[in-house]
């Protein structure tokens, strides 16, 4: 909830309807917001003058500005990142977990997922058990291959000095660029948070070590010395020499699309989030995602979310707004739909043999 003068104003990010009723309560819809997000106000006896309260409405502030190294170039990027996961192993537990969630054991092995997941031992300084004697090992080993990491999101140095990298336990994702470069990484976290009804939240993190906060002098900072942050990007998942480079899958999330791509033999482009479509025409050194398209000949792109769109009206909103982006860039488009009873996502259901219906546009 955020004030402003006059009224209380709401954001939801889920529903956009004229008004609606929860708790006793009465909301009635002002705007939407340029993050796809909806404003509302408490409906009262008067009739609200949409002009006037948009007048009062303000924008979110800026995000605060926060000096942090300039990132790597891509080439440096790809080879550091491809380094490092080598330096990491499949955990046991985690091959495990991709093996019952339908991955075939050679996409598994080829696919340079990586494990978070350290043997753990007593740190007499901090008093308490620590992986941090290892992710500064295996980082030395990086550091003396390619020198300071400055640049690179997820590496960092510590109190000491020595390069290290940040994420709590769990599954290293790769994300490859339009260049097929691996220039990101994505995290999914073995014990993310829950919600009041116990459900995981945040599954997912960027791999970045970056995380702004006031100083000792009260002004901001890069909590991470020599760290950078991430961002959130797209991903590539694509094999020219076997894929049908005719049509394209755009989903969300990179583990979905490193699954779809194996099964589909197509290209598939992942969005950090169903709200991020706009990144369709983010440049990534030359080159975004419909002119990248254009230039492999891709005429047919099938847009497949999850199938929980059915009941929630922002995915909905944002589908429709990516298929226009699409439809106007003279792409034949297609929303891939399926029964929610099999499986929320792309990723869910193909591995039980089971390929969603597409609906054109």
């Amino acid at each position: 909830m955020e004030s402003y003068p006059g009224e209380e104003l709401y954001v939801c990010r889920r529903i956009q309807q004229n008004t609606i009723s929860t708790n006793g309560i009465t909301y009635t819809f002002i705007k939407e917001l340029n993050d796809g997000s909806s404003l509302y106000a408490i409906k009262k006896d008067k009739v609200f003058s949409h002009k006037s309260i948009n007048r009062e409405v303000k924008e979110r502030p800026a995000e605060p500005k926060v000096s942090y190294p300039k990132l790597k170039d891509t080439e440096s990027l790809d080879s550091i990142y491809r380094s490092f996961l080598q330096l990491l192993p499949l955990s046991a537990r985690h091959f495990h977990k991709l093996s019952c969630d339908g991955w075939p054991e050679t996409l598994i092995k080829q696919s340079l997922i990586r494990s978070v997941s350290f043997k753990r031992s007593y740190d007499s300084e901090k008093g308490h058990y620590s992986d941090a004697s290892e992710r500064v090992r295996l980082t030395k080993r990086l550091v003396d291959q390619y020198g300071p990491l400055d640049g690179v999101p997820g590496f960092y140095q510590d109190e000491s000095g020595n390069w290290t990298f940040s994420g709590r336990d769990g599954m290293l994702i790769p994300i490859y660029d339009l260049h097929k470069k691996l220039y990101r990484l994505r995290l999914r976290l073995d014990k993310p948070p829950l919600d009041e009804n116990g459900k995981e939240r945040n599954k997912y993190k960027n791999f970045s070590s970056y995380h702004c906060e006031k100083d000792d002098s009260g002004n901001l900072a890069n909590a991470y010395s020599h760290g950078s942050r991430a961002g959130s990007c797209i991903g590539l998942y694509c094999h020219p020499e076997t894929d049908n480079l005719s049509i394209c899958y755009i989903t969300e999330g990179e583990k979905k699309a490193l699954l779809a791509n194996n099964m589909l033999k197509c290209p598939v482009i992942s969005l950090p989030g169903t709200g991020t479509y706009k990144k369709v025409y983010e440049d990534y050194d030359g080159i975004n995602v419909i002119s990248y398209l254009k230039s492999i000949s891709c005429t047919t792109i099938v847009v497949a979310y999850d199938a929980d769109k059915i009941f929630n009206q922002q995915v909905k909103r944002y589908e429709k707004k990516l298929t226009d982006i699409l439809l106007a860039e003279s792409f034949t488009v297609f929303t891939a739909d399926w029964n929610i009873g099999f499986g929320k996502g792309i990723d869910d259901i193909l591995p039980l043999g089971i390929f969603p219906t597409l609906k054109p546009v």
